[in-house]
């Protein structure tokens, strides 16, 4: 009895210890992405400082602050999760050329269309697909982008990033949560 309750306690640890979610939050220098000027669109490559070999992300959200039209004409906004760019925010002139710079490339997350011009909160939720991919692309060398192309100028307060993780398991914590099981087991099948 001492050993099942034992294995049970051990076992209970170990799955609680990696149930637990995290949250790492982002924001590009500047916050603002340089007021997303439609003569231009960006990237902000995103370089993970914390070790994302154990970690999997289990949800994401990006978020645009009191964003808002410059005025009341027709605009786009494109967002794109990209494998890789250059560390930070970077600029790239298209001198308001209309369409998405980064179409073919990465994850398309959202194509905002006329965007009023009375600031507004706006959160993406990524979905299980993006994230899906968002894990590969961290796998793939712990970094990842966004890209952004307003065919419009776009004030805004910020935008931030998101994420929700959660540890995975190692070799020697799943060892123990299989000895654990296995004496379980054995303790069982003796009565």
């Amino acid at each position: 009895m001492k050993l099942q309750l034992l294995t049970t306690c051990l076992m209970a640890l170990c799955v609680a210890s990696f149930a637990a979610a995290d949250f790492i939050d982002f924001t590009p220098t500047p916050a603002d992405l340089y007021d997303l000027d439609h003569g231009w669109y960006y990237t902000w490559g995103i370089q993970a400082d914390v070790d994302v070999s154990n970690l999997v992300i289990t949800g994401a959200t990006l978020s645009f602050d009191d964003i808002r039209n410059w005025d009341s004409s027709s605009n786009d906004l494109w967002v794109h999760l990209l494998d890789s760019a250059p560390e930070g925010v970077r600029m790239y002139r298209d001198y308001g050329g209309g369409g998405d710079a980064f179409a073919m490339q990465g994850v398309l997350l959202e194509h905002y269309e006329d965007l009023p011009s009375t600031a507004q909160d706006i959160t993406y939720t990524f979905s299980a697909s993006e994230i899906q991919a968002l894990n590969a692309y961290l796998q793939n060398g712990a970094n990842f982008a966004l890209g952004f192309d307003p065919d419009c100028h776009f004030y805004n307060e910020g935008v931030t990033l998101v994420l929700e993780y959660s540890g995975v398991p190692e070799p020697a914590s799943m060892t123990l949560l299989a000895s654990g099981a296995v004496l379980l087991f054995l303790r069982r099948r003796r009565t």
